[in-house]
């Protein structure tokens, strides 16, 4: 992976990020390059995501405001597969045609599902395709409050544990040093 996209991915939960390390070497060998494009998001990069379509211009991009995403407390992230074949890679913003996913999005999303993660291709409102989060306890993309409380303190880990995703101090730690 990128600096970009392992810099992301050690900002999030550390078996998300080994699973999306996984995805990326086995799509990798398919000739698919995937990104980390959004990972941990601060309640300020929320709200303005949830302004897009409402108070300011352009499309709806999210229905979750700051502290119902799961990518506030490092459970999510969003990946972008690279046009095949680009030098330098550039990301391949086409996830669908004619209402269905396109061949590296398809892969992208099935490995993804295969390797645990929650597909935001699934969601039921505001189809979410380059979107793969953890699957806790807490309701799909709606962390409780006690969640949002410790989110808002920067407790992360405490969020994870609530979540029944608990991560062992040599897990951070060597997910830190990585």
């Amino acid at each position: 992976m990128d600096k970009s996209s392992e810099a992301r991915l050690k900002l999030v939960h550390p078996v998300l990020a080994s699973k999306v390390r996984q995805m990326a070497a086995t799509l990798l060998a398919e000739g698919i390059e995937i990104r980390v494009v959004q990972g941990l998001r601060t309640y300020q990069e929320q709200a303005a995501l949830y302004a897009k379509g409402r108070t300011t211009r352009g499309p709806i991009v999210t229905k979750a405001k700051p502290g119902y995403s799961y990518h506030n407390c490092g459970l999510a992230v969003d990946l972008i597969p690279g046009v095949r074949g680009s030098k330098p890679w550039q990301p391949n913003w086409t996830d669908r045609q004619h209402g269905k996913l396109t061949p590296d999005y398809a892969r992208m999303v099935e490995l993804g599902k295969s390797v645990g993660l929650v597909s935001g291709s699934d969601f039921q409102s505001l189809i979410d395709d380059p979107h793969f989060q953890m699957n806790g306890s807490f309701p799909i993309g709606c962390p409780p409050e006690p969640a949002r409380e410790l989110m808002a303190k920067g407790d992360l880990k405490a969020v994870w544990t609530m979540a029944g995703l608990a991560v062992e101090e040599s897990a951070t730690a060597s997910q830190a040093a990585g």
